[in-house]
């Protein structure tokens, strides 16, 4: 009973962990956006999107052991970008309406939708019978000539 109690502990911990790295994670990506070299805007806030939100649902997934809490992580990044990209009363606005800030979405939007491919798409099911029929049987000796086989 200990031993169970002990695997949920590290599962829920494990769930809010990431959740919290997810959170850091899109603060730090959010105040990235007005990042330029030289004049030139670089959207180095998109590439540590993508591959964050792409990473940490994996490490979401192995920490719990269910692949639902990819949507954690999700809604975490989300939750601040919105909150981010939304001024205030006083017309402050993190993430701006330029060539940084639409990278910022688009690739932490595609890093999420990778993780949610990867870890929900249809897969086939190994043990359903085919629509063709049963399998033949497996040959019992590899090097059986071509008129004994059935």
């Amino acid at each position: 009973m200990r031993a169970k109690g002990l695997e949920t502990a590290i599962r829920v911990g494990g769930a809010v962990v990431v959740t919290a790295a997810a959170l850091l994670a899109a603060v730090l990506e959010s105040f990235l956006v007005p990042y330029y070299i030289a004049g030139i805007a670089v959207p180095i806030a998109g590439a540590i999107a993508f591959v964050a939100n792409w990473r940490l649902a994996a490490l979401a997934v192995y920490w719990t052991g269910g692949r639902w809490s990819v949507i954690l992580t999700s809604l975490a990044w989300f939750a601040v970008v919105l909150l981010a990209s939304m001024p205030t009363e006083a017309g402050s606005l993190v993430i701006g309406s330029g060539f940084n800030g639409y990278m910022l979405l688009l690739a932490g939007t595609a890093g999420i939708a990778l993780a949610l491919w990867q870890y929900f798409r249809p897969r086939p099911n190994a043990k359903a019978p085919s629509a063709v029929g049963p399998r033949p049987p497996a040959q019992a000796t590899p090097t059986a000539t071509k008129e004994s086989r059935p």
